[in-house]
């Protein structure tokens, strides 16, 4: 029985639902306005029903009012509608951070892309370390930038050796050299 051919390993890309560097700082800025958010709603709470409960113990005439409990209950959705109103609003705005982030990644990818479509291989602008993506497509364009300076030099050298006395040999390694960098 002959053994089965071992399969070469098999590069696959690689999905990822949570980016790190994206998504980091847009969740210690949500928790954090979130803990200030509670923080100040409890305040509130505490504030506004501590002057519900004292006008109701420091009371020097029997007043018809609603009871306490009553009296608690209706302040109740007024202040649950601010802190919902807060978040809501807070969404927003990191919302609009979020997106403004991402917009930037994807201009900044597709400026690259597009010099790149463009066969521009001229100087781009620093973007390391913003994001993953946008350093393996300055990595790519560098590599093809210096792929790109190999198949001139070639082409000169193979220009020069054509022009003056032609050495069949240097040419054909000049040719070789310049089937490897295009191939």
């Amino acid at each position: 029985m002959t053994p089965l051919p071992q399969r070469a390993a098999v590069h696959r890309r690689a999905i990822y639902y949570v980016d790190k560097s994206l998504q980091q700082w847009l969740l210690a800025a949500l928790v954090i306005l979130e803990a200030g958010l509670v923080a100040g709603m409890v305040w509130l709470m505490h504030w506004r029903l501590s002057q519900i409960i004292e006008e109701n113990l420091y009371r020097v005439h029997l007043v018809k009012v609603a009871p306490l409990l009553n009296q608690l209950m209706q302040e109740t959705p007024f202040l649950l509608g601010i802190f919902i109103l807060v978040n809501v609003i807070a969404l927003l705005v990191a919302d609009g951070i979020w997106r403004g982030h991402i917009d930037f990644l994807l201009r900044s990818f597709m400026a690259l892309v597009g010099k790149t479509g463009r066969l521009d291989f001229s100087a781009d602008p620093a973007m390391s370390g913003r994001h993953r993506l946008l350093d393996l497509a300055a990595t790519q364009r560098a590599r093809e930038r210096r792929r790109l300076a190999a198949i001139r030099e070639h082409m000169a050298r193979l220009d020069a050796e054509l022009s003056g006395a032609c050495d069949p040999r240097n040419v054909r390694e000049l040719l070789d050299g310049l089937h490897k960098l295009v191939g």
